[in-house]
């Protein structure tokens, strides 16, 4: 049975950290998340695991894990509800997202937390680091190298990687709310790019978070991955019209080209969508 190493007092400059942990239906994969946030070798983390009304014992889960928070939803709502209610109940000033099928490797929270602690910008808001993605049936390195003021990059990017990549201070969602439970997909994206609208981010640069491969992974649902892609990017076309009719017109045709792929997904299947993707 695994516990939480106790809090040392004396120990300056230990903020709490809080991990959310969003489940539905996937005990095994819940067990091995919860045990990789057990295992961070920062000590002053409470970790808050959020059922979506699932067939979960939770009675069970207690008696293996006295240490962690369990809540379940009343009816079925979704990871972001789950992920938002998680952050309504967290105590933490940071805060990191880990879904129930991905990891933590034990030294993220340390090092992420080092970062904030060490930088000298008061406006930074979330600190990112570099993960390994298996969800492709092989191992990925993808690497999140970015700081500063990145708003810009982000709205032509398209793309972030790994909810479990990052750690947000808890005031930044004071500014920009939660996760958006209208969105199907990309929902980290969507968060990462409000955020980066009104702050600074950072990176630790080591590999610090897992990605897994699971059944039922949004990844490879492609009639939500259009609905989320179209929603993201009707909610920021504003955006883009105000950097400039070419800006608009460039992500225009990007959204053509990710509909063009995630049909080549539905109808070929996912070897034939990742050989759309460029790295």
């Amino acid at each position: 049975m695994f516990q939480l190493k106790s809090i040392n007092p004396k120990k300056l400059n230990s903020p709490l950290v809080s991990i959310v942990i969003p489940t539905y239906n996937r005990p095994g994969h819940l067990v091995r998340a919860i045990e990789s946030a057990l295992r961070q070798t920062y000590e002053n983390i409470e970790i808050i695991v959020v059922d979506d009304c699932s067939d979960l014992d939770l009675d069970q889960f207690r008696e293996e894990f006295p240490a962690v928070k369990l809540y379940k939803n009343s009816d079925n709502r979704g990871a972001c509800f789950s992920r938002n209610r998680g952050l309504e109940i967290a105590s933490g000033d940071y805060i990191n997202f880990l879904d129930d099928d991905d990891e933590l490797y034990p030294d993220k929270i340390a090092l992420q937390i080092q970062k904030f602690q060490r930088s000298a910008d008061p406006n930074l808001g979330m600190v990112t680091c570099h993960l390994e993605d298996y969800r492709s049936g092989n191992k990925q390195i993808v690497r999140n190298r970015v700081n500063g003021d990145v708003y810009r990059l982000l709205l032509s990017k398209f793309a972030i990687a790994g909810t479990e990549s990052m750690l947000f201070k808890r005031s930044v969602f004071d500014e920009v709310g939660g996760f958006d439970e209208n969105l199907q997909s990309s929902q980290e994206y969507d968060l990462f790019l409000r955020v980066s609208e009104l702050f600074t981010v950072d990176y630790v640069d080591k590999i610090l978070s897992r990605k897994n491969r699971s059944s039922d992974q949004i990844s490879l649902n492609f009639d939500k991955k259009m609905a989320g892609a179209k929603y993201l990017f009707k909610k920021h076309d504003e955006r883009y019209r105000q950097i400039g009719f070419l800006f608009w017109l460039k992500m225009r045709l990007k959204l053509r080209g990710l509909i063009c792929r995630f049909y080549i997904g539905k109808w070929f299947g996912e070897k034939a969508y990742r050989l759309t993707i460029r790295d």
